[in-house]
C-alpha cells in the first residue's frame, strides 16, 4: 500500500486496538503520531521499533505534516474539546480527512465544529487488536475515492469492513458489532463456568470452552457452508444436540428472543447517545 501518514488521537483500548492492529500488518509501510496525555510507558516500548511517535498533546506535536487522514479514538464526550483542538492548531484543512470512531457522535455534530470537511465515521470492534475486528464505514459527501482507498486500506488490515447505506444503520451495526464480541464473551464465560460445575477443572474448562469457540468460528467462516445447515448436520433426531437445543430455541425462552431483545436494548441505547 502506499505509505499513509496518519494521526492518531486517544490511545485507549479501542485506539490501542487500532494502533497495535495497523503496526502489526506486514502490509503498513506508513508512519502514525499518536496524541494521548496518559501514555503506558509499556505501550509506548511495544513500538519503539516501529515509526509511531508519541505526544501528550497538540503542542507537544510540532510537525508540520499533512496527514493523510486523522483517526479521532478518545472518550465521546470530550469530542468538542478534541475538534475544537484540532481547527485551533490548524491541523486540518478543508481537504484533510477525518475518522471518527467516537461512538454516538454524528457526522453532523464534528461538522458543526469543524467545517464541510471530509468526514468518515467508523466502528470497529475489539477484535480489531488481533486483526480479525468488524468495521462499519459510512461518510458525509465531501469524501473523495481517494478517501475511501485510504480508509479501505487502513480497516482492512485489521479485520473486515462494510459501507452503510445510510448512518442510522450505526445504531444497528453497534448493537450488534460493536456489543457482539461481549455477547460471544459471555456464551463463552457460561460454557467454562457450566464445564466446571460438571467437574471439569477451570484449566480444562478453559481449553474446552475456548476450542469450541475457535473450531465454530472457522467452520462458520472457512467451510463455504450456511451457520443452519452446520448446525443441522450436528443435530441427530433424538440425540443430545437436539435435546440442548430444544430449550435453547424455545420460542418464549429460548436464546434467539433473549438475543433479540439484547441487541434491540443496545440499540436504543445507542439512539439515545446520538440524540443527546
Amino acid at each position: 500500500m502506499n505509505e499513509l501518514k496518519i494521526l492518531l488521537i486517544g490511545c485507549g483500548k479501542m485506539g490501542s486496538s487500532l494502533l497495535e492492529g495497523i503496526v502489526k500488518s506486514d502490509n503498513f509501510h506508513g508512519i502514525v503520531d499518536v496524541i494521548e496525555p496518559v501514555m503506558q510507558d509499556s505501550l509506548k516500548e511495544d513500538f519503539k521499533k516501529s515509526k509511531v511517535s508519541f505526544y501528550s498533546d497538540f503542542k507537544e506535536n510540532k510537525n508540520t505534516i499533512n496527514y493523510d487522514l486523522i483517526i479521532i479514538a478518545t472518550k465521546p464526550y470530550i469530542y468538542e474539546e478534541i475538534f475544537n483542538g484540532l481547527k485551533n492548531n490548524l491541523i486540518i484543512n478543508d481537504k484533510t480527512l477525518i475518522v471518527s470512531i467516537l461512538a454516538g457522535i454524528k457526522i453532523s455534530k464534528i461538522e458543526a465544529i469543524v467545517g464541510p470537511i471530509p468526514i468518515i465515521r467508523a466502528m470497529p470492534n475489539i477484535a480489531a487488536s488481533v486483526l480479525e475486528g468488524m468495521t462499519a464505514l459510512i461518510g458525509n459527501k465531501k469524501i473523495t475515492h481517494r478517501d475511501i482507498l485510504n480508509v479501505d486500506l487502513i480497516f482492512e488490515l485489521i479485520g473486515e469492513k462494510i459501507w452503510l447505506k445510510n448512518e442510522a444503520q450505526m445504531d444497528s451495526f453497534t448493537a450488534i458489532s460493536g456489543s457482539g464480541p461481549a455477547y460471544f464473551f459471555f456464551f463463552t464465560e457460561c460454557l467454562k463456568n457450566i464445564a466446571i460445575e460438571e467437574g471439569f477443572t477451570e484449566d480444562v474448562s478453559d481449553k474446552i470452552s475456548q476450542q469450541i469457540i475457535i473450531g465454530s468460528g472457522k467452520l462458520v467462516k472457512y467451510s463455504g457452508i450456511d451457520p443452519k445447515e452446520l448446525r443441522e448436520n450436528v443435530t441427530s433426531p433424538n440425540g443430545t444436540t437436539e435435546a440442548g437445543l430444544k430449550v435453547l430455541t424455545d420460542n418464549k425462552t429460548g436464546l434467539l428472543d433473549r438475543l433479540r431483545k439484547a441487541i434491540i436494548e443496545a440499540k436504543n441505547r445507542s439512539i439515545e447517545i446520538s440524540d443527546n
